[in-house]
């Protein structure tokens, strides 16, 4: 028998930062998709093979880590299944651009197909579409973080769809299923180069230990703007969702300067301008401080118009919604 299961990646519209203390984030999953597959080996030897992008192959004996940290936090569990000799791989290539990475999710998206193929192949139970199958996986997800992140990129990979996310102290995480007004369309833009989101969390965490009532006056302001737009798409309203989306986007920018850190690059913002130029509304997607832009607008032409322009010197990626989330099948010969 073999496992094969694929995930999608994710692109944030609204709510990075401010989710880390309970406001809502709107999480788009998009179709780049990680994919692991996971079968006997043909010997008393593990082989796990990942793409990200390059090939890399590893063999192992059973029981012993495999020496990449994500694997090794789902196997490394599991005294059982560690007896096993297996073949694996796992394939995050999609969530490259050349050799650099996207930004949007690839270790969560890498570590939800790993767990759930691991899962059905050792005879667990799938992880399931459930709170209980995604704080599993964010805890999963925390370990090889070190303990940072929100796990909405985690939901976004389970999931699938448009989903509006949120920390819950009293119960965990919440995950609403929604849509976006049907008049807005979207696009993104790749700067060209990658952010450590890592990085970027721990001068945001520090700012908010040294600076406590200057933060949380931040934070309630961007978090007042990410209900307001994720208010806007259950009512369908997308003139405020876009009226959101540029508030935020400019809040972003000043917590960047709060913080000591550049969320809004140069790039980012000749993009803004570009956007700017043609009545389009452009935020940063995610951390910040390099990675994708999310571009949304009302109006196809002017869309398309802008994507014509900024592609002249950046990566335009046109990505679709994917609705499915974490997929899994068992194949047998």
């Amino acid at each position: 028998m073999e496992v094969c299961a694929t995930a999608p990646g994710k692109l944030v519209v609204l709510g990075e930062y401010a989710v880390l203390t309970g406001a809502p984030a709107l999480v788009l999953a998009v179709d780049r998709h990680c994919r692991a597959a996971l079968g006997p080996s043909e010997n008393e030897y593990c082989h796990l093979r990942t793409y990200a992008p390059e090939p890399e192959e590893t063999t192992f004996p059973p029981g012993s880590l495999s020496g990449m940290a994500l694997i090794d936090l789902v196997t490394g569990a599991d005294a059982a299944g560690n007896e096993l000799a297996w073949r694996g791989s796992v394939d995050s290539s999609r969530f490259f651009d050349g050799q650099t990475k996207l930004g949007i999710g690839s270790s969560a998206a890498a570590l939800t197909v790993w767990a759930a193929a691991w899962s059905v192949y050792t005879g667990k139970d799938n992880i399931t579409r459930d709170a209980a199958g995604l704080e599993s996986l964010i805890g999963l997800h925390r370990a090889f973080q070190d303990g940072s992140g929100s796990g909405l990129d985690v939901a976004a990979s389970l999931f699938g769809g448009t989903i509006i996310y949120r920390l819950v102290p009293e119960s965990g995480p919440s995950v609403g299923s929604v849509q976006l007004p049907n008049s807005v369309g979207f696009t993104s833009v790749f700067t060209g180069r990658s952010a450590s989101t890592r990085d970027l969390v721990a001068a945001y965490r520090d700012w908010r230990t040294a600076r406590p009532t200057e933060a949380a006056e931040q934070l309630q302001l961007l978090g007042r703007i990410a209900e307001d737009g994720c208010a806007a798409v259950h009512q369908n309203d997308a003139d405020e969702l876009l009226t959101a989306v540029t508030a935020y986007g400019r809040r972003l920018e000043v917590l960047g300067q709060n913080i000591g850190a550049e969320i809004v690059t140069a790039e980012h913002s000749e993009i803004a301008g570009y956007a700017k130029r043609f009545g389009v509304v452009y935020k940063v997607s995610g951390a910040g401080g390099g990675d994708l832009g999310i571009a949304l607008s009302t109006d196809p032409d002017a869309l398309a118009a802008f994507k014509k322009a900024v592609r002249v010197q950046y990566r335009v990626v046109d990505f679709n919604l994917d609705t499915i989330g974490l997929s899994v099948e068992e194949r047998t010969e």
